[in-house]
């Protein structure tokens, strides 16, 4: 037995076999093969001194394959389709037809206004995908579990990441203060020296990787009081109406709560940048199609939003 190393061996030899195979003539192989009827010839001479075996004789027909020919051809024929549908690519991604499971890290605020609409077009374009929801991981842990494709999406405030992963703009929502209906404060904007007098709800993650609010007071001279730290954007509409603080919240999300809870809705009492979401992915998933049918539609449903 010959022992055989297909590092060592020229995998277009493999080709040669298959094609003399089928046509069981070295004229008919080298015209499909665009090559040389010598080439032919050298590539079946290489071949038999590799395998110690003349792989086909001459018959009355044509070649005829031998015993250890008949033995190889069905695995050459799959190893050799195996290869040309692995370097063709991916097959196209058909919503209707996948089944497919995605995982998106994410904060309760992309939950309340992306996820609803989110579903509502998977459930029409692609009702095999499900999607999965996990929290937003330590920026440090990030690029590893996209790399991983442990996660398959992060959509978040910004962050500085590294060159390896891609960043899209998903959209701005501007914000809104809410403070009790019982103060009786007028419609438009909310008045600046009882923002600043005023305790708020804040989200901790805001203090913790900074925020729009206190970098724009700041930039002014300006300084709020913090009255509780909460860890979910739905936690701060309970705690302002049971208290009286007051609190900052993306407009659709002010909106749908203020009546429930007895708030008023007010435009900030200093402009505000709006804040931002952004979809990260890592750049080996570029060209993955499901992915970019995933990400294409959670921008479709940001655009969407109030």
């Amino acid at each position: 037995m010959h022992n055989i190393n297909t590092r060592t061996l020229d995998l277009n030899l493999l080709v040669v076999f298959a094609t003399l195979w089928e046509t069981q003539n070295v004229t008919r192989a080298s015209e499909r093969l665009s090559l040389s009827q010598s080439a032919v010839s050298h590539a079946l001479r290489r071949l038999r001194e590799r395998l110690g075996d003349e792989l086909f004789v001459i018959g009355r027909g044509g070649l005829v394959p031998t015993a250890r020919a008949a033995e190889l051809i069905g695995p050459v024929r799959d190893a050799l389709s195996r290869l040309d549908d692995a370097l063709q690519g991916s097959a196209p991604f058909v919503p209707a037809a996948v089944q497919r499971k995605f995982r998106i890290a994410s904060g309760d605020f992309v939950e309340f206004l992306i996820l609803p609409r989110l579903i509502q077009h998977i459930a029409r374009q692609a009702p095999g995908v499900m999607i999965e929801v996990v929290p937003l991981p330590p920026k440090n842990a990030v690029s590893a579990l996209l790399e991983s494709g442990e996660i398959d999406l992060i959509i978040s405030a910004p962050m500085t990441l590294g060159a390896v992963l891609r960043q899209e703009p998903i959209t701005t929502v501007s914000l809104l203060t809410l403070i009790w209906q019982r103060e009786g404060l007028p419609p438009g904007r909310f008045p600046l020296d009882l923002y600043l007098e005023r305790p708020q709800v804040m989200i901790e993650m805001h203090q913790r990787d900074g925020n729009i609010i206190d970098q724009t007071l700041q930039a002014q001279g300006l300084a709020r009081r913090i009255g509780v730290l909460v860890q979910n954007f739905m936690a701060m509409p309970v705690i302002a109406s049971q208290t009286g603080y007051i609190c900052n919240l993306p407009g659709p999300i002010a909106e749908a709560f203020a009546a429930t809870f007895g708030l008023s809705c007010h435009e900030p009492p200093v402009d505000f940048p709006a804040p931002e979401l952004v979809a990260y992915w890592h750049s080996r998933f570029d060209v993955d199609p499901g992915l970019q049918w995933l990400r294409d539609q959670v921008k479709s449903c940001a655009v969407q939003l109030p």
